[in-house]
């Protein structure tokens, strides 16, 4: 009797200090409080609505979904994609191969990172650093704030309506549209290796805002809207253009 009380006591204690699997999907169901990690290899993991993860949540070979009103700290996958519905509060996110998907009104206090992936954030998302990805296309909606610098190296970066501390790309297409404020750069990076023939659009829209200067450092069409307002502009001669595209 003894030991089995102790075996009771012992499974108890490790499930208030996290949970972890291996070749199975973890569930969590709304509303429930997990202290500690989330940890799974071969399998998903599945957060539900207003929970509370006081550790990181890790995955591998397996997609992360969160539901709307969760908090928790850091979320990391590799080979899967990670899915925030609305509201949520993170630390940070990171994936590496598979796609970032971030729903309306979260906060992530630190960064958004991809390695070969879309990052996508909805409206009024909030994130205190970085958005980056090296190997897909970013996409950032109306009321998004972001802290730091939204950066692509492969793929192509919009902006609709939003705010962000600088843009940086390289390999990719440009756009900022509607009203989207910059507070630092745009900058357009030097490649090396394989070029297309296609030449990457930069778009400056409408009432878009570029405090900081505009720096093109490889060839591109650079087209800014006649309300927009930039700092200095080099590597690049702008054609002006008005209506909603050029």
């Amino acid at each position: 009797m003894q030991i089995r009380q102790f075996l009771i006591i012992v499974l108890v204690a490790l499930m208030a200090v996290g949970c972890g699997a291996v070749n199975r999907n973890i569930t969590i169901a709304d509303g429930e409080q997990v202290e500690g990690d989330i940890r799974n290899v071969n399998g998903g993991i599945r957060i539900g609505s207003n929970c509370t993860v006081s550790g990181n949540v890790r995955n591998v070979n397996g997609s992360i979904f969160v539901g709307t009103g969760t908090r928790l700290n850091e979320l990391r996958n590799t080979n899967g994609a990670i899915e925030l519905e609305a509201d949520v509060q993170a630390a940070s996110v990171r994936s590496t191969n598979g796609r970032i998907r971030i729903g309306h009104g979260t906060t992530v206090d630190g960064s958004v990172n991809n390695t070969n992936g879309a990052v996508e954030l909805a409206e009024d998302v909030t994130v205190a650093g970085d958005v980056e990805t090296t190997n897909g296309r970013v996409r950032i909606a109306e009321g998004t704030r972001i802290a730091g610098t939204v950066r692509s190296t492969n793929g192509s970066t919009a902006l609709t309506g939003a705010r962000a501390g600088a843009v940086v790309g390289a390999n990719g297409g440009i756009e900022l549209l509607d009203g989207t404020h910059i507070e630092g750069e745009l900058h357009v990076r030097e490649t090396r290796g394989t070029t297309t023939s296609a030449l990457p659009r930069v778009v400056v829209g409408r009432d878009v805002v570029v405090e900081g200067p505009i720096r093109i450092e490889r060839p591109v069409r650079l087209y800014i809207h006649e309300s927009a307002r930039t700092g200095d502009i080099s590597g690049a001669e702008p054609v002006r253009f008005s209506g909603e595209a050029p």
